[in-house]
């Protein structure tokens, strides 16, 4: 853990060191350059992953991804930009010291923000040792991942299939760029992690005024609900690409207030991560194309500038793109142009999973907005999915409106792009929720916009009326007695937290099954027992490689060999058969079961289950059932976890 905050610490600080060169020259005719040191570090990690991630791109196509060509690429450049890693260390130095001065004149939220921050990040960091229960962490991110290490670069396709082995990968690289240093899939979600605090630092330096402020109010809003939270030490790509995508508009907002270029540039390096990440992405470029039209027509970007952004964008997404027309023939393999490698019958199968809504009970909705039931149901998802049950979203919604009503020019973009994005998810990807989070996650930035904006015409009363009535609490907050009182306060605090805890789960003999995430946060039960009592599958894949059992016939489970190396610290023993692998129709099973050395099975409580018959198909179920139902009298049930999983033993010999 510690030392992929290190990397990704190391990866941040060498495109920032880039960037600020970047910056610098293209905001040379402003007058004010830099709105300050801390607003350059806040706003700059996720175009310095981007810069990372685009250098990264370059090597990876001429297999250059090697630490014997990198190091000395990342040496010779800071050597070049000296000046530059001088300043960005300074601007370092001078934000401690601006808490620290802070906190001695009695304001304590920047270094509570602070506190909150490396709580945020310890918690998250602990919780991504927990291996994910999404099958296409295992399927296609890490085993991409993988690839990208294993080749020094990019191949195609990058695994086995001719779909998800063509995909733009941008996300895929900043992750083998941790794994190539952590070895473990645990760098992938440190990188998630830092994303997504780089998404928060910015939102937060959005703010005028107070940013520490901005920030908890960012947290508030943000991280009250799991729909984000949950995802944020996923080895997957959806948060990430949300916040690169997300991003982009907050810096051509930010563009729009202030008029420096290096702003337009920024959005153009973070718009190519999330195309360079994902194809649904391309809808940004449409939405923050037609937002920027009217700079455009009207000339105020100048050509040097729209040149620089464009090579930017290009840098960064072009390289996964151009690939595929090269190799494919289609840049966006395999939509629209052209689907080599892939049947007619796969794709038409695959864009019928894309085109419907994942979970069968929500597909009687009609999503053609032509019509008034298609309204009714939009705007039915819209409440019942997203601000039911939310505070916080209802919070967000106020917030939007005020913001529209006290500067609406400068917030009406904002408001529009958010409504068209869950317009685009919902007449042409309301496949699942999650396609939803980039619209999600600018709804509630646009909240926190509205909320600067009403706060910066408040900023005269506050003055006058709030702060004054507030110096006789900051005189308290800054006397010696305050400031050795309040560690000592928060160390007790803590350690209250922690007996609380301990005596609520029952001490020593605390039931596992009892247990939630924060106990083992905590130190109070291991990740192990933990997910033994948690996770389905984890404690009968632990068992089956603790006693090296072969072969194991498990045609239920989409990801169950990656899972189980997953859960057994990346061990691969081939305890597993691969689900795919069952008996032609027809065929000898007896032969099949033979052929595979096949001695064990494993039957879970939903393998009859309408949802797992259509995830991986009917055929297949019936296959399955066929050599379950073959074996089954002349099995033995040897184990049951307490989600009903049943490990079979097979005895061949047998009688029947």
């Amino acid at each position: 853990m510690i030392v992929g905050w290190c990397t990704v610490l190391a990866i941040i600080l060498w495109g920032l060191v880039i960037d600020r060169g970047i910056v610098a020259w293209l905001n040379r005719r402003c007058d004010q350059p830099f709105r300050d040191g801390t607003d350059f570090l806040f706003s700059g990690i996720l175009p310095a992953l981007a810069i990372a991630g685009g250098a990264a791109t370059v090597l990876g196509a001429f297999h250059g991804l090697r630490w014997e060509i990198v190091l000395p690429i990342v040496a010779v450049s800071m050597i070049w930009r000296w000046r530059d890693l001088v300043a960005v260390l300074r601007d370092l130095g001078s934000l401690f010291r601006k808490i620290a001065a802070e906190t001695r004149s009695g304001n304590p939220v920047p270094v509570l923000a602070a506190l909150t921050c490396t709580v945020l990040c310890y918690v998250w960091s602990i919780l991504a040792l927990f291996p994910s229960g999404v099958a296409d962490v295992w399927v296609f991110h890490i085993p991409l991942a993988n690839s990208i290490i294993e080749h020094s670069g990019f191949v195609s396709p990058q695994i086995d299939h001719p779909f998800y082995g063509n995909i733009p990968l941008f996300f895929n690289l900043l992750f083998a760029l941790m794994m190539m240093v952590s070895g473990h899939w645990t760098g992938a979600a440190i990188m998630n992690i830092a994303i997504f605090f780089g998404f928060l630092f910015l939102l937060s330096s959005c703010a005028s005024r107070w940013r520490a402020c901005g920030f908890f109010l960012v947290a508030a809003l943000i991280l009250s609900t799991s729909f984000f939270k949950g995802s944020v030490g996923e080895p997957m790509t959806d948060l990430a690409r949300s916040c690169f995508s997300v991003a982009a508009v907050l810096f051509l907002w930010r563009y729009l207030e202030t008029r420096r270029p290096a702003e337009l540039f920024h959005c153009a390096l973070v718009l190519g991560g999330a195309v360079g990440g994902k194809y649904t992405e391309l809808q940004m470029v449409g939405l923050i194309g037609l937002a920027l039209m009217p700079t455009l027509l009207k000339g105020r970007v100048s050509l040097p500038l729209f040149l620089s952004c464009l090579c930017a964008f290009l840098a960064v997404a072009g390289y996964w793109y151009a690939k595929n027309l090269i190799v494919l023939g289609n840049p966006i393999y395999p939509f629209m142009f052209g689907h080599s490698g892939l049947t007619d019958a796969w794709m038409a199968d695959y864009m019928l999973e894309l085109g419907r809504a994942f979970d069968p009970a929500n597909r009687h909705f009609v999503t053609n907005l032509a019509t008034l039931q298609g309204w009714r149901d939009f705007l039915h998802i819209l409440y019942n999915w997203f601000l039911a049950g939310k505070p916080n979203a209802f919070v967000a919604l106020a917030l939007i409106l005020a913001g529209l009503a006290v500067a609406f020019r400068r917030i009406a973009f904002l408001a529009a792009i958010t409504a068209a994005m869950f317009v685009i998810w919902y007449t042409v990807m309301f496949n699942h929720i999650r396609w939803a989070t980039p619209a999600y996650l600018l709804f509630f930035s646009t909240g926190f916009i509205g909320a600067s904006l009403v706060r910066e015409r408040l900023d005269q009363w506050l003055d006058r009326q709030v702060l004054p009535r507030m110096v006789p609490l900051t005189k308290i907050a800054s006397s010696p007695a305050c400031m050795i009182a309040s560690p000592v306060l928060i160390g007790v605090l803590a350690g209250g937290l922690w007996l609380s805890q301990w005596y609520r789960v029952g001490g020593g003999d605390m039931d596992p099954g009892k247990a939630k995430d924060f106990d083992v946060v905590l130190g109070m039960i291991s990740v192990d027992k933990y997910l033994e009592s948690h996770r389905e599958a984890y404690f009968m894949y632990r068992y089956i490689a603790e006693h090296d059992l072969r072969t194991v016939f498990q045609p239920f489970d989409t990801a169950n060999t990656l899972l189980s190396t997953a859960y057994n610290d990346g061990r691969d023993g081939g305890w597993q058969l691969p689900r795919y692998v069952l008996p032609a129709p027809g065929s000898d099973i007896d032969a099949f079961i033979r052929d595979n050395h096949i001695g064990y099975f494993i039957l879970p409580p939903d393998a009859g289950s309408a949802f797992l018959a259509e995830r991986i198909g009917e055929d297949k179920i019936v296959l399955a059932n066929s050599v379950i139902a073959h074996m089954m009298p002349r099995s033995s049930l040897i184990l049951t976890d307490r989600f009903g999983w049943k490990l079979y033993r097979f005895d061949a010999d047998r009688a029947s």
